[in-house]
């Protein structure tokens, strides 16, 4: 009896630590926001296989931009993104997008066509954040597809959940889209930066000056 007694008081003891250890890794998730404003660019891609929820479809260009705005203990920083958008047919209107490598932009042909094909001098800056935070397309098999960075060099990284969002009309010039996003990891005191994120924003298809992207979610650092 009495070993039975302490083997039950053991167990509940384990239990009891687990709770405290599942509670204070719970509090570790912190709200987390994300409000830019920002303009993107198009650079034709050869069609190729994308597969969304299992359902073939068909990208054909990349839709990479930049901006500016403020995210949670981040503070005022730039962003720059990367996607891959696709459609049924390999045409416009794009049904969605899938991550692409945010750092592959710098290398991406300049077409001497006018916006929004990307022109001289759009992503010189990027080319050195890629370089300067020594940032790689993928990290943990998750492509990087976008990143924000102040001025102090600190920076999150994420990467866009494929099929988990979609574009919509949202009046003849504008196109929203929504998604989710996992964080995985970034520089500075964001170097093991954990989370997930829902994000959306539109642009508009006459103004490629014109666009936003904001995200909600929480993060772990």
């Amino acid at each position: 009896m009495k070993i039975l007694a302490a083997s039950k008081t053991f167990l509940a003891l384990l239990f009891t630590l687990f709770l405290l250890s599942s509670c204070k890794k719970d509090s570790n998730k912190k709200n987390f926001q994300i409000r830019t404003k920002t303009w993107y660019r198009v650079s034709p891609a050869a069609p190729m296989e994308v597969i969304v929820n299992g359902v073939k479809k068909i990208g054909f260009a990349y839709f990479p931009g930049a901006g500016s705005g403020e995210a949670t203990f981040l503070g005022n920083g730039s962003v720059y993104f990367n996607q891959l958008v696709y459609s049924t047919t390999g045409n416009l209107p794009p049904e969605g997008s899938v991550a692409a490598p945010v750092s592959a932009v710098p290398a991406y042909p300049l077409t001497g066509g006018p916006l929004p094909l990307i022109q001289p001098g759009d992503f010189t800056t990027l080319g050195a954040i890629v370089t300067g935070l020594n940032l790689t397309p993928a990290t943990n098999s998750q492509v990087i597809n976008s990143i924000m960075v102040n001025k102090a060099g600190d920076a999150i990284f994420t990467s866009a959940i494929t099929g988990s969002g979609s574009t919509y009309p949202i009046s003849a010039v504008l196109v929203g889209f929504n998604g989710k996003a996992t964080i995985v990891g970034g520089r500075g005191r964001f170097v093991h930066a954990k989370g997930e994120i829902k994000y959306e924003g539109y642009f508009n298809v006459l103004n490629p000056d014109v666009a936003t992207y904001n995200a909600d979610g929480w993060i772990d650092f």
